[in-house]
């Protein structure tokens, strides 16, 4: 089964297309671009949208579905079998692994991380150099099912820690920390720790350390040199500014 690729989808240079892959019409793709085998490239999505942008530089592994109307920023890497719904403003090396799906509707930072089975509920707002480990689940329904829409803002450089449930409207301040499996909801201040099934303040993130290692958080102090080097100043001078603020709250 050869790729089937519209004419009119406009294709950068340097891009290679997989085995059993649909582009359609509604479609531009950066130069470099990679794009597996089986994949959906500007799927049809409801209403009347935009064009799908992908930007260069992109890995876009087997089973992957992109919808029109997103504009995605260079380098964006895909596990396999990630979906990504129409409306969505995604930044800078959006890092997706296997089987996560981002709703749409939403706006995604710059060096934004999402490990497996992630799931970002449509109209998301989300940081730049947020993590979002494997299945996280970020809900906007607050009374399901329903036409209601609360969606979920996490700000720069906050961590979402596996099976960690990100209620409805909630805000996750800059550099909060949200623990294994906690259920967070309302107002989380800068650089707090989140914890247990009620969303427990427990203090501040300075309070993490690897007691072998004696590595601590916040994580930018540790943690800068698995960034591109080009995004290392940034790295250093949102974390001073997020620090700064969370000294001066009293956790």
């Amino acid at each position: 089964m050869d790729s089937l690729i519209d004419p009119a989808a406009r294709i950068g240079s340097n891009v290679t297309i997989g085995h059993g892959t649909r582009v359609y019409g509604n479609v531009q793709i950066g130069d470099g671009c990679t794009i597996g085998d089986f994949c959906v490239i500007g799927h049809p999505g409801p209403g009347d949208n935009g064009p799908l942008v992908l930007g260069a530089g992109a890995t876009v592994r087997s089973h992957a579905v992109l919808y029109e109307g997103s504009t995605i920023g260079p380098k964006l890497e895909t596990g396999h079998h990630v979906v990504i719904r129409e409306g969505a403003v995604i930044g800078e090396n959006l890092r997706v692994g296997n089987f996560s799906d981002i709703e749409g509707s939403g706006r995604i930072g710059d060096f934004v991380r999402m490990h497996a089975y992630a799931h970002v509920g449509k109209g998301s707002d989300i940081g730049d150099f947020v993590w979002l480990f494997s299945l996280t689940t970020l809900m906007n329904d607050p009374l399901p099912p329903s036409h209601l829409a609360d969606p979920v803002t996490i700000g720069d450089m906050a961590t979402i820690c596996v099976n960690a449930q990100l209620m409805p409207g909630v805000r996750v301040g800059r550099g909060a920390f949200v623990a294994s499996g906690a259920v967070a909801s309302g107002e989380i201040p800068t650089g707090a720790l989140i914890t247990g099934p009620d969303g427990e303040v427990a203090g501040t993130v300075r309070l993490l350390m690897h007691m072998e290692t004696r590595t601590r958080h916040p994580w930018h102090k540790h943690f800068a040199d698995a960034y591109p080097e080009h995004a290392r100043a940034r790295i250093a001078s949102l974390g001073a500014e997020i620090d700064a603020e969370a000294a001066a709250l009293d956790l």
